[in-house]
């Protein structure tokens, strides 16, 4: 009796590791890097990567 109640042990606690050890962390979610572009292309495809003016027409930028 006490070597089937140990041989059930060790495969709950072997099992539980497993299934415990398949988490990797991981979300499964993207980061998403916003580009920013004068409405008017006055720089022929310049892109920034923050908010701002267009330092030849000064509009605003717009996110792409």
């Amino acid at each position: 009796m006490n070597w089937k109640l140990l041989v059930l042990s060790g495969g709950i606690i072997c099992g539980s590791l497993f299934i415990g050890g398949c988490n990797s962390g991981k979300t499964g979610q993207k980061v998403v890097m916003t580009e920013y572009q004068c409405p008017m292309n006055c720089e022929e495809g310049k892109t920034y990567k923050a908010e701002g003016k267009c330092p030849v027409c000064k509009m605003d930028l717009k996110e792409i």
